[in-house]
């Protein structure tokens, strides 16, 4: 596994760059180069032909070495953005659970305030009707008197 600072890569990402690059180098048509390779023109000294062989395979795996360096920067910025990502995801988490928490705080707040207010207006309609009741039997009372 490498790691460098907080990154990461998992096994899993090393496959799929690698099963990436397979794609991507076998995408590729490497006739001409074979054919650069093996139907160069003859010279009259073979020693000659042999180092322009060797010279181009050289250039080749030079080529193929830069091609893996940038695979392996692609892979380490990946890392990165899947990094940002997460920490992104953390933080709107957070934020998600804070403002449920702020949410059932006010949604409870609401119940209390309508069930004082339920609680104000029985009472009230209580004491009216209490108050109407007295007097009508104080109204009896009198009258009966």
């Amino acid at each position: 596994m490498l790691s460098s600072g907080k990154r990461s890569l998992s096994k899993e990402d090393i496959r799929a760059a690698d099963k990436d690059e397979r794609e991507t180098l076998l995408e590729h048509d490497s006739d001409y180069d074979e054919e650069m390779l093996f139907t160069r023109p003859s010279t009259s000294n073979g020693d000659e032909k042999v180092d322009n062989k060797v010279d181009s395979v050289k250039v080749q795996i030079q080529e193929v070495a830069d091609i893996m360096r940038d695979n392996v920067h692609k892979v380490m910025d990946r890392g990165e953005r899947l990094e940002d990502l997460q920490e992104a995801s953390d933080r709107l988490n957070m934020a998600g659970n804070e403002f449920r928490e702020a949410a059932r705080r006010a949604q409870r707040k609401a119940w209390l305030q309508n069930v004082k207010s339920r609680i104000i207006i029985i009472s009230i309609t209580v004491t009216i009707v209490l108050f109407i009741v007295v007097l009508d039997i104080m109204v009896l009372y009198l009258v009966l008197r």
